[in-house]
């Protein structure tokens, strides 16, 4: 029902971002757009098999947002957090009808609370977002957030390829047991993530570069 999409690093200042991601994945990695009903922009690259990974910061040139910034960018824990350095925020997957999904975890009476299906765009582009009222994410930052694309090509085909490849996603919670009902109930069956408990919640995310040589971020 669900499948891997991408990754979100998360940062305080773009370019600072982008500096550093590029540094970790020797990877040059393009400018994006602008998010009009979030307030944020971001550089994007693909990693293959219709995936890609995203660089998001607040956008301090955009107006006032009327609600919370997406992956819980407003929380203070998580604005200290990327003010110190840039780090995975969230993962993302995509879904053919965000609508139903949403409603089957409610009617299944699943209590993580994933919000309400938003209209996004980013210049011509357009999807929809699961989007909590607070901004969070779910589960204390290791669930996934849902996204519906378009019944097109995938995004990912759009942007730049240097060759780097999405290998694995570690998702360290302690909410391990939650999560792992939680995605046997949205039939995720990708053995590239795994699941590990922990104190606290931390992703990471490996990647195999045009050399051959295995790279991991969180």
């Amino acid at each position: 029902m669900i499948e891997f999409d991408h990754i979100a690093i998360g940062t305080s200042n773009l370019n600072d971002g982008v500096k550093w991601a590029e540094g970790k994945l020797h990877s040059k990695i393009p400018y994006g757009g602008k998010h009009d009903q979030m307030g944020t922009h971001n550089h994007v690259l693909s990693s293959g098999n219709k995936t890609y990974l995203e660089i998001l910061s607040k956008d301090l040139s955009a107006p006032p947002n009327k609600r919370n910034t997406w992956f819980g960018m407003d929380d203070p824990k998580v604005e200290l957090a990327l003010y110190k350095s840039p780090k995975i925020i969230g993962w993302v997957c995509r879904t053919k009808n965000i609508n139903r999904t949403l409603a089957l975890l409610e009617n299944l009476g699943i209590d993580t609370d994933f919000g309400k299906p938003i209209e996004m765009s980013r210049g011509k582009l357009k999807w929809k977002f699961s989007l909590r009222s607070d901004g969070l994410v779910p589960l204390w930052g290791s669930a996934p957030i849902l996204i519906e694309w378009p019944d097109t090509k995938h995004v990912s085909f759009q942007m730049a390829d240097t060759g780097l490849r999405f290998k694995s996603l570690l998702i360290a919670t302690p909410h391990k047991n939650a999560l792992e009902s939680l995605l046997w109930t949205l039939d995720f069956n990708d053995n590239r993530v795994s699941v590990v408990k922990a104190t606290d919640t931390c992703i990471t995310a490996t990647y195999q570069l045009q050399d051959g040589r295995e790279v991991s971020i969180n």
